[in-house]
């Protein structure tokens, strides 16, 4: 029998092995899951910096901003403090809305360029995503994001990454989504990353009807947006776009349900036939759509109808050479030299296109391509804000949530500034403090 009480101590000792590694995995999510610190309560002043005040970011220097319980109170030079206020002395600084990333992939891994994700790190991108992802959520709050659309994302996982932001399980900064993308089977991203056709990441209708029925279950499980990808490909690559009756129905039902629609793009047509659908916003700006320069109809429509552009110049500064990138920096300073209406994304989660870091290239590359400093600052805040339909972000003004970034300088002289934080307030409660 010694063998069979040898293998009773092999196997407890196995099963023993076992139980450490699981404890020890439990111990390693739970103490490293990213949750959020005690609530803001009471009175928190901001005193002496210059604010940045209302949409305009109107610079209003030696004011106050009070906060009571997580939002915005009052704000101004004449600002009565009230006793037993907790008080952040702020002179030297300039305090300004926290910022809005309006294009992100939250769920994907963060890669350098030409990285690619072997087997190695798969154990890894696993516990990421068991975790939420908390290296990106805390990489956002560090550089004074405190909200994000995630665009095109695995459905359920992304949805329930929201809840728990809302609900406060996990610290983070605000999450509005679109859940999966509208594209077709030899289709961006089906046919060039090799996303699977029965993913939860995107939605493949093959008729109106078809179209219809996804965008109203999207609706009923409370999407913020639904983003459609109208994309030809190159003569090289041709890649197969949404059927313009079906891209039609997408858009109605939408509208019926009441979500915006805004569209991945690439060629002149594919503009075209987005606008003639009724998209409400446009993503990037690609060489393949602007070498030659804005269609002039598609130029004028876009203009009129106030679409917004999200030109996600980081991405393609990170993936193209610097003289193909000048031309498309030309192209968004000609639309918005026309009246068209910029505001900030990244694609962030794309290969070289770090999460948090990258708005404060897109905002360097937005003045480059001839922004103010404030427009380009207003493109991630005030008109951010819009696109997301809420009046609870991008301002300081009462009534608004306490997200508020610190800054040392004066980001409406050198948007550099505001990539050097101080200070990051998130509903008032401290998320990110230079130390």
């Amino acid at each position: 029998m010694t063998w069979v009480r040898r293998g009773l101590r092999v196997t407890g000792w196995a099963l023993g092995m076992l139980v450490l590694l699981v404890v020890g995995l439990v111990t390693f999510c739970l103490t490293t899951t990213y949750t959020p610190g005690d609530p803001q309560r009471g009175y928190l002043a901001l005193t002496g910096g210059t604010v940045l005040a209302g949409e305009e970011l109107r610079p209003l220097p030696g004011a106050t901003v009070l906060v009571k319980d997580g939002r915005i109170v009052d704000v101004g030079t004449g600002v009565a403090v009230p006793a037993g206020a907790e008080r952040i002395d702020v002179r030297g600084r300039t305090v300004l809305p926290g910022l809005v990333d309006l294009h992100v992939h939250l769920t994907s891994p963060e890669l350098d360029r030409g990285e690619q994700v072997g087997p190695a790190r798969i154990p890894g991108l696993i516990l990421d995503d068991v975790r939420g992802f908390p290296d990106a959520r805390r990489a956002f709050l560090r550089h004074g994001v405190t909200a994000v659309r995630s665009l095109g994302d695995e459905h359920a996982r992304v949805m329930e990454l929201r809840r728990q932001l809302r609900e406060n399980e996990i610290e983070g900064p605000r999450l509005f989504t679109s859940g999966p993308l509208f594209s077709t089977p030899g289709g961006h991203p089906v046919a060039t990353i090799g996303v699977a056709p029965t993913s939860g990441t995107v939605r493949l209708p093959a008729t109106p009807d078809e179209a219809r029925r996804m965008v109203a279950d999207l609706a009923a499980s409370k999407v913020d947006l639904i983003k459609v990808v109208q994309e030809r490909g190159t003569p090289r690559r041709a890649l197969q776009p949404i059927a313009p009756p079906v891209l039609a129905a997408v858009v109605g039902e939408a509208h019926r349900h009441g979500l915006p629609v805004t569209a991945h793009w690439g060629t002149p047509d594919d503009l075209r036939e987005a606008l003639a659908a009724g998209v409400d916003g446009l993503e990037h700006v690609e060489p393949r759509g602007a070498d030659d320069g804005w269609p002039p109809e598609a130029l004028a429509t876009m203009v009129a109808r106030r679409i917004p552009l999200t030109p996600t110049l980081a991405v393609t500064a990170a993936a193209l050479p610097e003289e193909t990138h000048r031309t498309l920096r030309q192209r968004t300073k000609e639309f918005h030299d026309a009246g068209g209406r910029v505001v900030l994304g990244t694609d962030a989660g794309m290969p070289g296109v770090p999460f948090g870091a990258s708005v404060h290239r897109e905002l360097a590359l937005l003045v480059d391509a001839g922004l103010t400093p404030g427009e380009a600052l207003r493109a991630a805040t005030s008109e951010a804000a819009k696109v997301l339909r809420t009046t609870e972000l991008g301002s300081v003004e009462k009534g608004r949530a306490a997200d508020l970034l610190v800054v040392k300088g004066d980001p409406l002289a050198d948007v550099r500034a505001a990539s050097r934080p101080s200070l990051v307030l998130h509903d008032g409660r401290e998320v990110w403090k230079d130390s």
